[in-house]
């Protein structure tokens, strides 16, 4: 399967226009994240979430407290990380990327507003416009 390669400068305008397609309810909570895009989680990272590094990775990561967790008045900072390479890897077009992109934010975005994992399954499990059964 031919995969999609973009600059860095093409993935972060991309994440940055899904960012900013957020609604307005939800950006006025997130003063203090900060939204990061990095080449591939390292092994560390893959391994704090409890991922086998030699075999798994991840297309994002929250990296914080959610709002919920913290204290009235307490403006931790948060951030989620979006994994270029991981997220190229799985698509197939710009146009895949971008709702890679769209779905790992707002899977991310989750965690930040106190939504887990397991919280997360459904949405999770919902097959991607992309998926055409085919390699």
């Amino acid at each position: 399967m031919k995969r999609v390669r973009l600059s860095m400068r093409e993935f972060v305008d991309i994440a940055r226009r899904v960012i900013d397609e957020i609604a307005a309810p939800f950006r006025q909570h997130m003063d203090n994240l900060t939204v990061d895009v990095e080449r591939e989680p390292t092994a560390e990272m893959l391994a704090e979430v409890g991922l086998d590094p030699e075999q798994d990775t991840l297309m994002g990561l929250f990296v914080g407290r959610s709002i919920v967790e913290q204290d009235f008045g307490e403006d931790a900072r948060n951030r989620i990380l979006l994994f270029k390479r991981p997220i190229e890897e799985a698509c197939r077009s710009r146009a895949e990327v971008a709702y890679e992109i769209r779905r790992t934010l707002i899977h991310e975005l989750a965690h930040h507003f106190g939504y887990s994992e397991e919280d997360l399954e459904e949405y999770e499990s919902r097959q991607s416009p992309f998926d055409f059964g085919e390699e």
